[in-house]
C-alpha cells in the first residue's frame, strides 16, 4: 500500500513534510489511514517517535475540525532537532488547506 501511494498519490509539500494522498472509495468516506516515514538520518529513535506522536495527534485534531478521508503517507525530512510541535502542526494545517482546495 505505501509504495503504491508513494508512486501514484497526489503529493503536497512543505518545508519539513511531504504528504501523499489517495482519496478513499465512496464507502470509506470520513475515514482515513495514515503511515509515517521518518528516516533514521533524522535522529535517534526517541526523537523520531516523538515526531510520529506529534503527527498522530495532529491528524486526530484535524479530524475533529474537518473531514479527512483517504489514505495518507507523511514523509518527514530534515533533522529532528529542528522540528517542534507547533511548526509541524502549522505545516500540516497548511497542507490540509491545500487538500481541501483540491477536493
Amino acid at each position: 500500500m505505501i509504495n503504491d501511494l508513494l508512486k501514484t498519490g497526489r503529493r503536497y509539500r512543505s518545508e519539513m513534510l511531504t504528504v501523499y494522498r489517495d482519496a478513499g472509495a465512496p464507502d470509506e468516506a470520513q475515514t482515513y489511514a495514515v503511515a509515517f516515514l521518518i528516516p533514521r538520518q533524522a535522529g535517534t529513535a526517541v526523537r523520531r517517535n516523538r515526531i510520529k506522536r506529534w503527527l498522530r495527534e495532529d491528524f486526530r485534531n484535524a479530524q475533529k475540525k474537518r473531514t479527512i478521508d483517504g489514505r495518507f503517507v507523511v514523509r518527514f525530512s530534515g533533522p529532528a532537532d529542528s522540528a517542534n510541535h507547533p511548526a509541524l502542526t502549522e505545516e500540516l494545517d497548511r497542507i490540509f488547506g491545500e487538500i481541501k482546495a483540491d477536493v
